[in-house]
């Protein structure tokens, strides 16, 4: 019974997307034409035979052009002019045509790659050349024909479990359709990859095993524009005499990721540069992407209630309007590379004027590998992975409590480390978060109260409430659950682990049993400045274990505490 729950499910997902779509067109939303499906197939689909047509040089005017009166069914139903251009949605099985690698350059401002030398993964390996779906209700009709894909998938391993006896955990979630799922969010990248990356980041230890299996390949992959594409985007942001301001312009990008893909330039001045450019559609597309990813995740019931998706989807909009804005991200930028001048062991790119704009974002080429892959070299030593490990969460409270102003995109990429100098490179500006001064108070008092375990007990249910964890009405259950977990999370800056071994930490395994109850009970979803830093402090901790530093973590936290300009009484300072 279980099995057929997961068809309708999906079944129903689709169905939604699909009337949604219906009343974009009905509604006058967008704008619609009769379509011959003989001019699509001029496009390069395939005839009914087998074979195919060439392209038309001079496409007839699709918007006019009527079918011949002997030929009623030449016409095709109603469909909005854009999308006659637009890739259509497949919902047969996941594509095993080959994978096109960028070639390995360098890394750069988002995604995977190396700076300065060839990349053992310049982009994921499962990123690839495709063209966008730029049509909202273009991007609608891949959700629906995902979840028909889904549906179909989950058919077929209904009957395969049949057949040899069998049983899999899940019919909705088999190797198949984790493909394809992962296939479309790489493919539309935008709001559906952002979700895919936030709940990665932020929510990992809550998701079902397959779903975490899926957003862990979405974090690392998205494909790429093709050329005319990205041709086109460069025309329109810059001007059709772009290219006269480069000396060299790398067509293949160095990383690709939700929003943008980067390439890497030499300016005429012999500067290089590294130059990010927006995937068209996607910030037109963020309502209606998120609104399909919604049902998908709903009706094939990837993602638990516990999780309160809708609250996920509305921090996500606002961070996607916000991150799609490049000139935002070119003073965002600009503003940490004040604030970080006095730190001569971190560096922050330049911004080039002339080249950016609303959809082009061209910075100063920063020296170094991404950080996760430089730190697998064996010869680095235990303390200069102390160091770094240490500077990295020195720079997270350094953000929130004194700028008050922190980036909050954990990707591992952002953080470019050259080994000949040990300098640490910050790149990729685009998702960064202010907090006032009451709730960095709140938030550091909360965190020294969890490192000192059960016995602040009581501060740590207050300041939950004051930062609205808890709305004061949960039951006990939920409250042991909710301290239980706070006090795990806070074990890095317990006094009797110092300094903490990152790299054998297990906090995720502690809180799993908690987390599970939370779920279950939590009567709230977190404020909206929590989705961000949370994503920033787990992604702290996981590159801690990952570069597999031992950190003095209690003392990093107290030099803060004790020197933190409180708006309010000053909590007595600890030595």
């Amino acid at each position: 019974m279980s099995h057929f729950a997961d068809l309708l499910r999906a079944a129903r997902g689709a169905q939604l997307v699909g009337k949604e779509l219906f009343k974009l067109i009905e509604t006058g939303q967008v704008a619609a034409t009769h379509v011959h499906w003989n001019a699509l197939r001029k496009q390069g689909s395939p005839k009914p035979g087998g074979s195919q047509e060439p392209a038309s040089p001079d496409p007839p005017d699709l918007g006019t052009a009527t079918p011949p009166s002997d030929q009623p069914h030449e016409r095709g139903p109603l469909l909005p002019r854009s999308l006659v251009s637009d890739p259509l949605p497949s919902v047969g099985p996941p594509s095993h045509e080959p994978v096109v690698q960028p070639s390995p350059i360098a890394a750069a401002v988002v995604g995977g790659g190396t700076r300065d030398a060839p990349s053992s993964n310049p982009t994921s390996s499962l990123s690839r050349q495709n063209s966008i779906p730029t049509h909202p209700v273009t991007r609608a009709m891949h959700f629906g024909g995902l979840g028909l894909g889904l549906a179909a998938g989950a058919a077929a391993a209904a009957v395969r479990r049949t057949v040899s006896g069998e049983t899999p955990p899940s019919l909705i979630m088999s190797e198949a359709n984790l493909e394809r799922l992962t296939g479309t969010l790489c493919r539309l990248r935008g709001a559906a990859l952002k979700v895919g990356q936030m709940l990665s980041f932020n929510n990992a230890e809550m998701l079902p095993p397959a779903m975490r299996t899926v957003m862990e390949r979405v974090r690392s992959g998205a494909d790429w524009m093709p050329s005319w594409q990205l041709h086109q985007t460069l025309q329109q942001e810059l001007g059709e005499d772009w290219r006269s301001h480069l000396a060299s312009f790398e067509e293949e990008p160095v990383a690709a990721a939700s929003i943008g893909q980067v390439h890497k330039a030499v300016l005429n001045d012999g500067r290089v540069v590294a130059i990010k450019v927006q995937y068209p559609g996607v910030a037109d597309s963020i309502q209606s992407d998120l609104w399909s990813m919604k049902q998908l995740v709903q009706y094939t019931g990837l993602v638990p209630p516990g999780l309160y998706l809708n609250k996920v989807l509305e921090v996500a909009r606002e961070e996607l309007l916000e991150e799609c804005d490049y000139v935002r991200e070119a003073e965002n930028t600009r503003r940490f590379k004040l604030l970080l001048a006095p730190y001569p062991e971190f560096s922050v790119p330049a911004v080039v004027s002339n080249l950016s704009s609303g959809r082009v974002l061209t910075t100063e080429w920063m020296a170094g590998k991404p950080i996760d892959g430089a730190f697998k070299d064996a010869s680095i030593g235990a303390h200069e992975r102390d160091r770094i490990g240490s500077r990295l969460l020195w720079l997270c409270l350094m953000e929130l409590c004194e700028f008050r102003f922190m980036q909050t995109d954990p990707n591992w990429s952002n953080f470019l480390y050259e080994p000949r100098t040990g300098q640490l490179s910050l790149i990729d500006f685009g998702a960064c978060r202010e907090y006032d001064a009451p709730f960095a108070d709140k938030y550091l008092q909360m965190v020294r109260a969890c490192a000192e375990g059960v016995a602040q007990r009581e501060e740590i249910l207050r300041y939950s409430r004051e930062l609205e964890f808890l709305t004061g009405e949960e039951s006990d259950l939920m409250l042991e659950a909710h301290v239980n977990a706070a006090v795990v999370v806070g074990s890095p800056f317990a006094a009797g682990a110092q300094p903490y071994d990152f790299a054998t930490q297990d906090v995720s395994r502690r809180v799993s049993a908690d987390v599970a109850t939370m779920i279950k009970h939590r009567l709230t979803p977190p404020r909206k400045e929590i989705y961000s830093l949370h994503r920033r402090l787990n992604g702290c901790f996981q590159l801690a274990s990952h570069v597999e530093a031992r950190i003095p973590a209690r003392d990093i936290l107290l030099d803060f505490y004790n020197k933190h300009p409180w708006t309010d009484e000053t909590p007595q300072a600890e030595g």
